[in-house]
């Protein structure tokens, strides 16, 4: 009983709490686009390619534990005029999975490599929670290379935030171990709104190909990172995206991220969890296209 509660108190970090629906009509599938494959820094980076190629360059970064399978309902939506790349970053996914470099820092550097190797000089960058701060990051150290950013459930920092470090105390404990648990996962992916069976199989799937390691390093990262003093000299055109019943990230967490980027525009979503994307995957989709064609 005492695991349930915690699993169902951390649940809301990042990427658990899918919504039911989906959101919108693709006209590709991500599922079943091929998984292409680039050597960067020392490892194979699995993504998926789809829109035109003469089209503005969009890079979608998921979140902690997740992989291509995050952008599913709003990704396809803009490959109708946009030049598409999702990712899976080290360590998730179908990515290989080094015994290093699970870092803020170094998933940049990995985006930043990714770009080099496919002859990307400016990218949209869309981050979604742990992708997000992966998003700012470039924006305020990589200036050059990001055209715009789309901030998806994020924060300043998330150094020293109540819900990362009472989920770090889980995955450290010794009997956080590899096969992880399915009842986990399930608890993981499904502690707001119960999902379409399908889909659930599929991002439990997905999840499960993370091993505790990454579990591990990948949020020691996000506890030990904190540029929060190089996101005033960010210049890149931003929208920030939050649900107002994110119960990982606040009201508060917002309005520090807009008035620590300058000029940065904020959405609000009523009614909508920490994954917006999903729970309100087109109307997300829509809200980058205004933007990006508002610039």
């Amino acid at each position: 009983m005492k695991k349930i509660i915690i699993y169902f108190g951390i649940c809301i970090f990042l990427l658990a709490g899918y919504s039911k629906a989906f959101c919108g009509t693709a006209t590709k599938n991500l599922y079943k686009e091929k998984r292409l494959a680039v050597k960067v820094n020392c490892f194979e980076m699995k993504y998926v390619e789809i829109g035109p190629k003469n089209g503005e360059p969009i890079i979608f970064v998921h979140g902690y534990t997740d992989s291509i399978s995050s952008w599913a309902t709003t990704a396809p939506l803009l490959s109708d005029k946009y030049h598409i790349f999702v990712i899976d970053q080290r360590g998730h996914g179908d990515s290989e999975k080094p015994m290093w470099g699970y870092t803020i820092p170094q998933f940049g550097e990995d985006v930043i490599a990714f770009m080099d190797a496919l002859k990307i000089k400016k990218a949209v960058i869309v981050g979604h929670s742990m992708g997000s701060f992966v998003a700012h990051y470039l924006s305020a150290i990589h200036p050059e290379r990001v055209s715009s950013m789309v901030l998806i459930g994020s924060a300043p920092t998330c150094v020293r935030n109540p819900g990362a470090v009472g989920l770090y105390k889980v995955v450290s404990a010794a009997d956080f171990k590899d096969p992880v648990d399915p009842a986990f996962i399930k608890e993981w992916q499904t502690c707001q709104i119960p999902l379409d069976p399908q889909f659930a199989a599929r991002q439990a799937e997905q999840c499960a190909k993370v091993p505790v390691r990454v579990w591990r390093a990948a949020l020691l990262g996000l506890l030990t990172d904190d540029h929060t003093d190089f996101l005033k000299n960010i210049k890149t055109p931003t929208l920030i995206i939050w649900g107002d019943q994110d119960g990982f990230f606040s009201k508060s967490d917002q309005d520090a991220l807009k008035a620590a980027v300058p000029g940065a525009v904020l959405k609000i979503y009523a009614g909508t969890g920490h994954n917006v994307q999903w729970e309100q995957g087109q109307k997300v989709a829509g809200d980058i296209r205004s933007f990006l064609e508002s610039r």
